[in-house]
């Protein structure tokens, strides 16, 4: 099975540390906190779906991977559907500055759909969940009980709510929640973040020992 790691994004919030690297190349204990990421997908075959400076990003990973690269900018969704002849049937969907020690194997098994892991709100959410379904999800309704943990499986189904240029999540989540068909597996907040400069800072204090 396949990974879509989405990892073409500006990076805007950690400012000059992005001016001239793609943000998931920034180092974090010794290498690019992109390989970080991909280690802990092992036994999945990994797309990388590039676009912002995508080029240092395939200089450093080579053949070890497949790509998928924006000539402009397209949203998480439009990045997404223009990857679609390589991800198949199933596969998961990640971002490249999000690193999560987990058991990806037993999620595909135990998921026979759409399935989104969450984590309870720590400042604001996006999703509420009824037993093992979602049922509502909303960016801007802070007050919901859960967040995406920033990774789902997704099935070839999915390819036909993509927009050409959007968010994956905005176009894809809501539609399924209506319908109850997006599984909600809650997991804990044991995760690492490069989205910005304190997030940044905690990771690598975390993964460099410091």
């Amino acid at each position: 099975m396949k990974v879509a790691i989405l990892c073409g994004g500006l990076g805007t919030r950690l400012g000059a540390l992005t001016r001239d690297l793609p943000k998931p190349m920034i180092p974090v204990a010794g290498r690019p906190y992109l390989e970080h990421v991909i280690d802990s997908f092992r036994g999945f075959e990994v797309v990388l779906l590039v676009g912002h400076q995508s080029q240092k990003v395939q200089d450093h990973f080579g053949s070890r991977v497949e790509y998928s690269e924006e000539r402009e900018p397209l949203g998480t969704g439009g990045a997404l559907r223009q990857a679609r002849a390589l991800l198949g049937e199933r596969f998961l969907v990640t971002y490249g500055d999000v690193l999560r020690r987990f058991d990806y194997d037993r999620f595909v098994r135990e998921h026979d759909g759409p399935a989104l892991a969450v984590y309870e709100r720590i400042s604001a959410g996006n999703t509420a969940i009824e037993g093992d379904r979602v049922v509502r999800f909303d960016k801007r309704a802070p007050e919901l009980p859960y967040i995406d943990a920033g990774f789902s499986l997704m099935d070839a189904g999915v390819f036909d709510l993509l927009p050409e240029r959007g968010s994956y999540e905005e176009s894809v989540f809501p539609l399924l929640a209506a319908e109850r068909r997006l599984a909600a597996e809650v997991v804990d907040h044991d995760f690492f973040d490069i989205g910005t400069p304190e997030e940044l800072a905690r990771t690598r204090a975390a993964l460099e020992g410091k």
